[in-house]
């Protein structure tokens, strides 16, 4: 707010000038019924000057009103549109045990709805709180001015509702923590559902998850139910408050106006009438005399709190949801990613990334436990190296930490100090920012954005540093490459085919070799494979591999894959099982040493194994 402080106080100037005219109004057409009242309409221009001065008011309210929305409303916007940004970046900073610990569904209604409610209270409901405490404090001024005696009987049921009211208030501040809990949970549902759609139609499970979004979303309808059953029950009492209140000031006020008109130089009344009118006022204890201007004016002033009285409710909902994203959004914004100190000087110890066939990677004795299962490590004791040129691969079966190790190397997951070195400099002193320009990756499920095929092929490259017709040409060699020509021949916008979010509107395999030339057109020294041919024929499978050894001349590459076909040329191969290494060597080696690798390519070349001795091959 502290950045904006100039337009809430232009607004707040502009606030206060509009309440100061809309009170100005009731004294001047109490003046004018007064001067009918007792001249008789004979003073034209005293009353011509009362009419002009309810106009000339009213127009200006207009336009100081408009200004004042403008100038509280606009913070707000800007406010939200800041506040995306800042978590966003914050959230692009933080490590995976956050993600770990607050599913996306969370994060995305807490990005989309939380800072609604904060452009909301720091929008209209700023707003809404300097006009309800200038009209709250104002009328019941003026109404003093009027009658205090009549004043002080008004002011006791409004300290009545004011207590029922901050009841409800904070009722409804349970039940909103409670709606946003259910909100977020059935964001988070339906965001796993839509990732797993695929396991939910394999598994036919389809009655199982309409059953359980319908019971997320009836948590948000009884939540969202039982603050509306808190409104109704305020909403009707103001009214009630105020009718109340306006039925009081006609008994009173109209008592104190015939009292006024009763006594010598008023507009005459019997006796009878002037002795009820006395006794009323005795029994009220209100005293002294009103008139009939007086009397429209204070009824004025009354019915200027009841819009204050009305909104209070809804006032009060936007504070409770505007603080309660508030501290949702402290929370994240509080979380600070669990990195080491980063060394300014790693960077420069690494020789220049332009040297051929990249940089060298060194694995040593390194140990990784998931956070959520310390007792049971994922990798242990892994040690293995990887120099300039070379395309070394990693087998293991399903589970054995295969993707751990590739995470654990470029950074997704924090690697302990002295495990991974590039170039001979400790990972984890680099930094992401430094680490992520020298590793690259492609994982076998990669993230495509909701644009065109161009445009996620040219993520991590910069544009400005080629020319046109040089970006376009390594751009149709890097999708060649990937084996994407032909697919691309049968979309009609060929590279400037939209992908939805994901890369929706494209296969498996698409969607791998899109990531895939992403990789050939920038390679960083070191690239980190991981089984890139899951999704792919064997036909381009062959394709891809006599393209990613091709690579070697410009990176390191570390080929992680369960197929023994792709690893066949690597120049060591790296055997995984349960976290351990339990073998290194090329191809033609491991083949022969009893073992998983064995045991795999047995399997994988049956056909092979089938053939008579003495046949060909």
């Amino acid at each position: 707010m502290r950045s904006h402080l100039v337009s809430y106080l232009a607004g707040a100037v502009l606030l206060a000038a509009t309440l100061w005219m809309s009170f100005a109004i009731p004294r001047n057409l109490a003046g004018a019924i007064d001067l009918l009242a007792h001249a008789g309409g004979g003073d034209e221009g005293a009353l011509g000057g009362y009419v002009l001065s309810i106009a000339g008011f009213a127009v200006a309210i207009i336009v100081t009103r408009t200004g004042s929305r403008l100038f509280f409303f606009v913070p707000g916007r800007r406010v939200e549109f800041e506040m995306k940004n800042r978590l966003l970046e914050h959230l692009t900073g933080l490590q995976r045990d956050f993600y770990a610990a607050n599913p996306s569904g969370a994060i995305i209604s807490r990005i989309n709805n939380d800072i609604n409610g904060v452009r909301m209270l720091l929008g209209p409901g700023v707003m809404m709180v300097c006009s309800s405490a200038g009209t709250l404090s104002l009328a019941p001024f003026y109404m003093y001015g009027i009658s205090p005696g009549l004043t002080l009987y008004c002011a006791l049921p409004l300290i009545f509702c004011f207590a029922l009211l901050q009841l409800g208030v904070r009722r409804m501040r349970v039940e909103q923590l409670r709606s946003q809990s259910a909100l977020q949970r059935l964001s988070d549902f339906t965001v796993e559902s839509y990732n797993g759609i695929d396991v939910l139609k394999s598994f036919r499970t389809y009655p199982w998850a309409e059953r359980r979004f319908g019971g997320l979303s009836a948590e948000v309808r009884d939540a969202a139910i039982r603050m509306s059953t808190v409104r109704a029950y305020l909403m009707p009492l103001l009214l009630h408050l105020t009718n109340g209140l306006k039925m009081l000031v006609v008994l009173v006020g109209g008592g104190l106006v015939i009292a006024a008109a009763s006594t010598p130089g008023g507009l005459g009344s019997s006796g009878v009438e002037t002795g009820a009118v006395l006794a009323t006022g005795s029994f009220l204890g209100v005293s002294g005399g009103m008139s009939v201007g007086e009397l429209s004016a204070y009824l004025l002033y009354l019915s200027m709190l009841v819009s204050p009285l009305m909104g209070m409710t809804f006032m009060v909902f936007i504070l409770q949801r505007g603080f309660t994203g508030l501290s949702s959004l402290l929370e994240v914004l509080s979380s600070e990613p669990s990195l080491p100190p980063v060394d300014p000087g790693a960077s420069a110890r690494l020789r220049p990334s332009s040297v051929q066939g990249g940089r060298a990677l060194s694995v040593r004795g390194l140990h990784y436990a998931y956070p959520d299962d310390p007792q049971q490590p994922a990798l242990e004791a892994v040690s293995f190296s990887l120099l300039p040129g070379e395309i070394v691969g990693v087998f293991g079966p399903v589970g054995c930490g295969k993707s751990t190790l590739v995470n654990v190397i470029n950074g997704v997951l924090q690697p302990p100090g002295g495990t991974v070195f590039v170039d001979g400099v400790d990972a984890s002193t680099l930094g992401h920012s430094a680490l992520r320009s020298e590793v690259g990756t492609v994982s076998q499920e990669p993230f495509l954005f909701s644009d065109t095929i161009r445009e996620n092929v040219l993520l991590g490259i910069d544009e400005d540093e080629m020319s046109a017709l040089d970006l376009d040409r390594c751009v149709h060699q890097a999708v060649e490459a990937a084996a994407l020509v032909s697919d691309l021949e049968r979309m009609p916008a060929g590279l400037e085919t939209l992908v939805g979010e994901k890369g929706i509107t494209l296969s498996g395999g698409q969607k791998q070799r899109v990531a895939l030339a992403r990789a050939f057109l920038a390679p960083r020294p070191i690239m980190l494979l991981d089984d890139v041919f899951s999704a792919v024929d064997h036909e381009t499978e062959r394709y891809l591999i006599r393209q990613i050894y091709r690579l070697r001349e410009r990176a390191a590459v570390l080929l992680v894959s369960h197929r023994i076909s792709a690893l066949e040329g690597a120049d060591r191969i790296v055997v995984l099982d349960r976290g351990r290494v339990v073998q290194i060597g090329p191809h033609r080696e491991l083949c022969l040493r009893p073992g998983p690798y064995r045991e795999a390519w047995r399997l994988q070349d049956a056909e092979a194994w089938q053939r008579p001795e003495g046949t060909d091959g």
